[in-house]
């Protein structure tokens, strides 16, 4: 399958995982700070962007294999996984398939837990949803509950990007995130290193369930950031970056 990336800098490798109707775009500017002291791959998950679509039905597990085997395909060792929401499951799931992955991990508004009855209730709305109306109405009421600071034009530019989504991904990676399994028992046994990045204003995965995660084990770093929804990256770049350049430094010595 077509797997499409873009690559910036050199040193240590660092590789951009996006979230849910989003490309490798979503990571503009931010990946170039990134790439002043890293080297920074940033992604198309497949079937986002220009990245070709697996045959669907497919579970998040299936897709962290495909990532997997990418990574392998370029010699990318070692490497350093930032997810964004979709991404953070998926990075979760390739540190249960690879051991090597358990120390590497920035969940950038992400969850270790499966989804509760009532999201996946949510989930099955979403699928029917676009089914019946399309993605364009679904994005337009979407995008919006990502941000806290709701200015037209960042919004604009996120629908531009989320809008090139097809339906058939969509509608296959909804399934696969209400069927995910809980992660809950990986970071209890497995991962003794773990960035959580939270938005105070977060709607999507809120502050408490971040807190609840970071308080399984000792070894999760829980960074909450101020006046920030879910799209951190765009809203607070510069603590984000703080948070993470802190991570990978301490990691590293």
């Amino acid at each position: 399958m077509e797997f499409f990336f873009r690559e910036k800098g050199q040193g240590i490798p660092v590789v951009l995982i996006h979230g849910f109707c989003e490309t490798h775009q979503i990571w503009n500017g931010f990946d170039d700070e990134l790439a002043k002291e890293y080297r920074v791959f940033s992604i198309d998950l497949p079937g986002f962007g220009k990245s070709t679509l697996p045959q669907a039905p497919f579970s998040i597990d299936d897709i962290a294999r495909l990532v997997i085997n990418w990574l392998s395909a370029q010699k990318i060792e070692n490497p350093i996984l930032i997810g964004h929401s979709l991404g953070g499951y998926v990075i979760l799931a390739m540190a249960e398939q690879d051991i090597s992955f358990n120390h590497n991990l920035v969940l950038f508004h992400s969850s270790i837990f499966s989804d509760p009855e009532e999201k996946k209730a949510n989930r099955n709305k979403v699928i029917d949803f676009v089914k019946s109306h399309g993605v364009a109405p679904f994005i337009e009421t979407f995008v919006p509950s990502l941000f806290y600071k709701k200015e037209k034009s960042i919004l604009d530019q996120v629908k531009s990007i989320c809008l090139n989504t097809k339906e058939e991904t969509l509608i296959a990676y909804t399934m696969a995130m209400r069927d995910r399994p809980d992660r809950s028992n990986l970071v209890v046994e497995k991962i003794n290193k773990l960035l959580i990045i939270s938005g105070l204003n977060d709607e999507i995965i809120p502050c408490a369930v971040s807190q609840k995660m970071a308080s399984i084990n000792q070894g999760i770093q829980l960074v909450e950031l101020s006046e920030t929804g879910h799209m951190g990256m765009i809203e607070s770049p510069e603590l984000a970056l703080r948070a993470i350049k802190k991570f990978i430094k301490h990691k590293n010595q």
